[in-house]
This record gives C-alpha cells, structure tokens and sequence, in this order.
C-alpha cells in the first residue's frame, strides 16, 4: 500500500468510526487533499478494501472474511503487536514529537534536532492507536461468539484490558477525548464528544475491574496460548497486568481525589482494598510478570526500531544520543545499566599539553589530548560516557566534534562510524538498540519495576499499611536490573575517577540506595529518590513523562539550555489538525476546558489543573 493510499484509508476510517485523532502525516497540505478524498468515499471503500487489511496491512480480497467471520484470537495477536510499535515508536524512539526528549533520555542532533529537542512540539495524530484501540473493543465485541464460555470471559477481558491501557494513555497524552461515544459510526455518530477526563478514567477503572472479576472465573483457554504473544494465554498474569495498571491510573489520580470522590470512586481506599487483598487482586511479583512484547526481527515491522531493518540509512541510529542527565545520574551512581544502555564514546577527551593529539590506550581506548588553551575547554565533557546536554543550541558541535580529525582517528580504528550524524566524542545508544532483535529490548507496557515505584509512593503517602518504603524503592531497582539480567559480579560498573569497569556488587548498589532513603530528612526527598529511580527503570518508554507531570520530580526543566519557553517542558500532545477540520465543534468544546484555553503543548488539561505542577 503506498503512502497516498495508506493516508487516505486511515482518513476513511477516522469518518467511519472516529476515535481519536488520525495521522496529519504531511501536515496542513495533507488535509486539503484530506478533504478531497471524502467527497469520493464510496469509491474509495472499494479501492480501499482490495488492497489493504485494517489489522496486519497484509492485502487480502474482500470476499474471504468479513468483520463476524475474523477469528478473535487473530485480533488479539494483532493488538498486542501493533500496540508495541504505537506506544514505543510513536512515543519514545522513532516520530518528531516524543517523550524521550522531554525526560532528557535522548537528545537529536545533525537534522530537525531543534524542534524536537527545544519542544516546539507540532499536532500530533496517532493512526496506530486508532487501529490498537478499535481492535480491542472489537475483541470485547467478538468474545460474544466464541462457543466456550472460558474462551469468551478471556477475550472479553483481555479487550478490556487493553482497550483500557490506550484510553488511559490517550486522555492522559491530550486531556479530553472521545470515549462515550466513540466507535459509534455504525449508529450514525460521525461526530462524538469528547468526555472529561473525570467520567473517563471512571469508566477505565472499572472496566479493569471487570476484567480481573472475569478472568477470575476462568480455569483455562482454549487455543489462546500461541496467538497471545505476551503472556501465552497465561490467564493469572493477565489478572496481574490488569491490576497492576489499574494501580498505575490509581496513582495517576493522586492529586485529584476529592473530584474522584464525587464521582464515586475512593482513589485511596481502592488502592488499599487491592494491596489487603492479593487473592482477590494479584499484582506483579517479578520481572518475570512484566507486560512486554519481544520484536522477532523477520522483517522491519516486526524489529526493533534502531535496527538496521527499520532504516536505509544508520545515520537514523546515531542520531538519536543518550541526553547528559541521564548519562550523568547513572554515573555518578555507579549504575551497572550505564554499560548496558549506552557507548563509551568512539574518541575520549583528554586535558593535556601532550603530544600526539590523537592516540590508542592499551585498553584499546581513542585518546585525544585538547590543549589548556583550547577555546570552550570548560564545557567539555572528559568522561568516557558522555551525553548531548538537554535542548543544547547547535548539539552536532558538542565537545569539540567541528575539530576533530577524522582521518587520523580512522587511522588509529577503522572501524569508527564517521558518516552523517557522527560523533565520537559523545555516546550513542547501547549496542542491544542497534541490532534488529535482542532479548534485552522489548516493548514494556508495564513492568513489575514500576509497580514497586507506585508502591513505594503508597507507602509513603500513607495510602497503605501493608510494607514498608524503602523495600518496595529498592524492590523497585532490584527488578530493573533483573529485567534487564544484569548480574552480580559481573563487570559492568563504570568507574569516573579511573575510566576502568569495575565488578558489579549488587548488595551493595542496593544497600547505599537504601541507606540513603532511609536517612533522607523529608518525605518530599524520599520522593524524589523514588521518582528518580523510576525515570532511570521505565527508559524506553513513555510512561515517566506521566509522573515528571504530576509531581515535578526531578527537575528537568532545570538543565534546558535553550528551550523553546524558558524553564518549561511539555505537558500535553496537541489535538490533530484532521481531527479538527472533521469534528470541530466537539474539540473545540474539549479545549475550552484546559488552562490556559489554547490547544498548545503549554496548557494544562483537568489532571493537573490546579496542582501547580510540574511548574
């Protein structure tokens, strides 16, 4: 299917069943030809319908199924795949817009760093949730079909699951949304409003509820296990991601529990009743709980997205460096996933008189000596981990790269990447986010690590009794580095002061953790230790940006060097433009109600209205 084709499809179906916003791919002169093709609608459904299928884009003819006869085991596999590429690539690694700039994961330099890195953020249509979310409530549709009754609990809570996971994504991303009356073309709404935020995250509440009560009924699946690619019809550990992540919107609420309470749900004493009552409301264990969806690498849109299958040219991958906050907190805590998630730089800066410029270490290390008299010498970065600081004006200049001499580094190592986008004096991305597939890269929706995180917050505002703080923080790492199989004794720690890698001594990594938790003087600093660590275990996907949102820790807006509106980041995806120009009225009506009343990533939706956070 070619672009033309493809944009004009997902145009179609936003008219048909209008969710959410659909995809602007090519901006404001996208939508006059946009509008051109609905004039045309009813030839399009038959061109359309020949040559492209909704759920796996593989062409298929319009009279071997329709919608009753597609088996819903096939949809499952479709929603659980299509949503790793939706929330992972559009969100953190692979669009313009992201999250991983604006929690200073990543910084971009060589092209359209400037946008991307200083915040001038632009509307922001996710086609593939669309089709991740309009496959999910068409499994709780489906279930209804299947002949046993086990089969038909699973699939209809297993919809519910996940229809409930992009709901809370997508209102929490934009504000309000389209949710009572969204997919309701085939009742002739083409137009539906947009709820508030309030009503919304009820009705995800108690449909994960409903989800768990149902999987509970059910003893086993029949046919589930090889078309469920995360959890192989494992029913339990669906139980636990659905409580898991109804703790997650649970705490995303935190600061709006009084206008929960009116609408009927007690954010605190349902969080309470959950954790007294495991049996009823098992949550992740371990790791090995973790909702996440491992790339098999057959083809580009089943890799990982800085593989060399998803881009014809690796300058793509190079691009895209670790940003220095996150380098820098890793190192300066001795971090084991230092050496895991990012480069030594290609060519170490060294301060010092000596000659020659360029030279090898007996560790195999490219040194080059800068002279003290080196104009910008005190903005350097000397490490052998280093990253682009945060919305950095001119980041392909950083540490000295306009005067590096490619040629006599290449001779020291040919193997040195020296194409477009290079650096070797700043890090890039680990090698398992070069290859295509590794078992350390997966798309996580959610991983016991966080769940320890949320917990540990609990405890700490009182919502709960059951635990302590400070185990459920140090649980919270421990199943990072578990997640990520980082071992004990294994050389893996970065040291500043020698530039060697030392042996990783978990029990002590974990023990000065804990040490210093205990010993903080607040709750706000034992708070900020919690939301820390839990930006450096959820990297790679967008889900931090939530808590930086609602508590303001850490500080990130502190390290911008020259973004677009001072000290300030992002708290909101801006509505698409299609979405506009085919249901105005209704998102108009939705941003109205944000503060100040400007559809701009600036302004504050119902979540964090009145919170002064996180600035």
């Amino acid at each position: 299917m070619d672009e033309e084709t493809d944009q004009a499809l997902w145009g179609l179906l936003h008219r048909l069943t209008p969710v959410v916003s659909v995809p602007s791919i090519k901006k404001v002169n996208q939508m006059k030809k946009l509008k051109y093709r609905l004039f045309s609608i009813v030839t399009m459904i038959v061109m359309l319908t020949a040559s492209c299928h909704d759920l796996t884009e593989i062409n298929t003819s319009p009279n071997q199924l329709n919608a009753n006869d597609i088996n819903v085991k096939y949809v499952l596999t479709s929603v659980l795949s299509s949503s790793a590429t939706n929330y992972i690539r559009n969100n953190v690694y692979g669009a313009t817009v992201t999250f991983a700039e604006a929690m200073q994961y990543m910084q971009r330099d060589y092209i359209d760093w400037q946008g991307t890195n200083t915040f001038v953020w632009t509307p922001v249509a996710l086609s593939g949730i669309y089709g991740s979310l309009k496959n999910s409530e068409y499994m709780v549709t489906a279930a209804k079909l299947e002949t046993l009754e086990g089969n038909q609990k699973f699939y209809t809570a297993v919809g519910q699951i996940m229809r409930s996971f992009w709901y809370g994504f997508l209102t929490s991303a934009y504000g309000d949304i389209p949710y009572s009356e969204a997919m309701k073309a085939q009742d002739g709404n083409y137009t539906p409003v947009y709820d508030g935020q309030k009503e919304i995250f009820k009705g995800i509440l108690d449909d994960l509820k409903s989800a768990n009560d149902l999987l509970s009924k059910v003893t086993s699946v029949d046919g589930a296990a090889a078309a469920d690619v995360m959890y192989q019809g494992d029913v339990m550990k669906w139980r636990k991601f659905a409580n898991s992540l109804r703790l997650r919107y649970l705490m995303r609420l935190s600061e709006k529990t009084t206008d929960m309470s009116a609408a009927g749900i007690d954010v605190k004493g349902e969080f309470n009743a959950m954790i007294s009552n495991a049996a009823t409301y098992p949550i992740f264990g371990s790791s090995s709980d973790n909702a996440a969806i491992p790339y098999i690498g057959s083809d580009a849109n089943t890799s990982w997205y800085g593989g060399p299958l998803s881009w014809t040219n690796r300058s793509e991958f190079y691009r895209r460096k670790p940003c220095a906050t996150f380098v820098k907190e890793l190192r300066s805590g001795l971090d084991p996933r230092l050496t895991l998630f990012i480069r030594p730089v290609d060519v170490q800066l060294r301060v010092s008189n000596a000659t020659p410029l360029y030279s090898k270490g007996a560790d195999g290390q490219i040194i080059r000596n800068v002279p003290s008299t080196t104009p910008g010498i005190a903005a350097i970065d000397t490490f052998r981990y280093v990253g682009l600081p945060p919305a950095l004006q001119d980041p392909n200049l950083y540490n000295l790269s306009a005067s590096l001499d490619y040629n006599a580094i290449k001779a020291l190592n040919s193997g040195i990447y020296t194409d477009l986008a290079a650096n070797p004096g700043v890090s890039y991305l680990g090698d398992i986010y070069a290859q295509n597939v590794n078992p350390l890269v997966k798309a996580v929706y959610m991983s016991y690590s966080e769940l320890c995180f949320i917990l540990a917050e609990a405890r700490l505002k009182g919502w709960i009794t059951a635990g302590n703080a400070s185990d459920y923080y140090t649980s919270g790492v421990t199943g990072s580095l578990r997640q990520y199989s980082i071992a004990n004794g294994s050389n893996t720690v970065y040291n500043p002061a020698t530039h060697a890698l030392m042996a990783f001594n978990e029990n002590n990594f974990i023990g000065n953790l804990a040490t210093r938790f205990n010993n903080a003087t607040s709750d706000t600093d034992k708070l900020s230790q919690i939301m820390t660590q839990k930006w450096l275990a959820t990297f790679m996907t967008p889900e931090f940006w939530f808590d930086w949102r609602r508590t303001g820790l850490p500080n990130f807006g502190a390290n911008l060097i020259a973004g677009s509106n001072g000290t300030k980041i992002p708290v909101r995806y801006i509505y698409g433009d299609d979405e506009k120009i085919l249901n105005g009225p209704n998102v108009t009506a939705a941003i109205t109600k944000l503060s100040p009343a400007e559809d701009t990533q600036w302004s504050k939706m119902w979540l964090l209205q009145g919170t002064n956070k996180p600035w």
